[in-house]
């Protein structure tokens, strides 16, 4: 991933949950517990990612870039809690080559 390498500074906290369906009358889900937290870079979206992702699943999308190696292995089932927001987990890009540092994609919602 050579956009990000060397140009990376892990400044904020994200933490990966997981979900459950929603015991009461209301449909949806609720955090059943956090699997882990950690440091991330956010990067920004250029106007040309926008035009891009306009009318596709990545439209709306926010890269959390964290280290390789994690507590836990990521899945699309958990969540991020990012500034008291939940994101759902679009697509998670590792970079097995240099193991350097993996972009999970996110979404409100």
């Amino acid at each position: 991933m050579p956009i990000i390498k060397n140009k990376v500074q892990l400044n904020e906290r994200i933490t990966f949950v997981e979900m459950k369906p929603n015991d009461g009358p209301e449909p949806g889900e609720v955090e059943e517990r956090e699997v882990f937290s950690c440091w991330c870079y956010i990067k920004g979206n250029t106007i040309r990612d926008i035009k891009t992702d306009l009318g596709t699943i990545f439209e709306g999308t926010v890269n959390f870039i964290i280290r390789y190696q994690q507590q836990a292995p990521i899945t699309n089932k958990m969540k991020i809690r990012f500034r008291n927001k939940l994101y759902n987990i679009v697509t998670i890009n590792e970079d097995s080559s240099e193991k350097d540092f993996t972009v999970v994609m996110g979404k409100l919602g």
